[in-house]
């Protein structure tokens, strides 16, 4: 009992880590940062897949070229560096550092969400991925409530043996 009770409270503060570490990850929403997990090499060696970044709103007239921008292309976000800003029709050209070509279309001015942030945390999109999971929620939950139920275990077992001690 001793050494599962013992498991479970490393398992236990495994999790913890990993929900501190959850927090340190999202802790720049809170000054405005969205954050995107790169999910394709079109930005490697720059923005390495698995890598967490993270984007603010801009106005359109704060971009200019080499800039990175996240924006909406059909149904998801991508991420790629400007190459050109078109003034006059208020449009960016866009390319992934690791493309051998621009992409084809001009990024709109409304599809733009926003202009990333200098920093990235390499492998932490894998990370949080991984961790938005249901079945992993619900595994550190059951470990959680494991270690408690074990600890309520355990430390009434301790208490009944020192009761004993004192009637002998």
């Amino acid at each position: 009992m001793k050494g599962l009770t013992y498991l479970f409270k490393v398992l236990s503060w495994i999790v913890i880590a990993a929900i501190v570490a959850f927090l340190a990850i999202a802790a720049p929403i809170l000054a405005g940062f969205h954050p995107v997990v790169v999910l394709s090499g079109s930005m490697e060696p720059a923005l390495p897949v698995g890598s967490m970044i993270y984007y603010h709103t801009c106005n359109f007239e704060e971009l200019k070229a080499g800039d990175v921008v996240t924006f909406r292309a059909e149904n998801s976000l991508v991420t790629h560096r400007i190459t050109a800003v078109n003034e006059v029709s208020r449009t960016v050209n866009t390319k992934g550092d690791g493309n051998s070509t621009e992409d084809p279309v001009p990024v709109e001015e409304d599809e733009i969400v926003g202009k990333a942030a200098d920093f990235a945390i390499p492998y932490a999109g894998y990370f949080v991925t991984y961790g938005k999971e249901p079945a992993a929620i619900a595994g550190m939950a059951v470990i959680l409530l494991v270690d408690y139920v074990l600890e309520k275990i355990y430390a009434g077992q301790k208490g009944e043996k020192k009761d004993e001690n004192k009637n002998t």
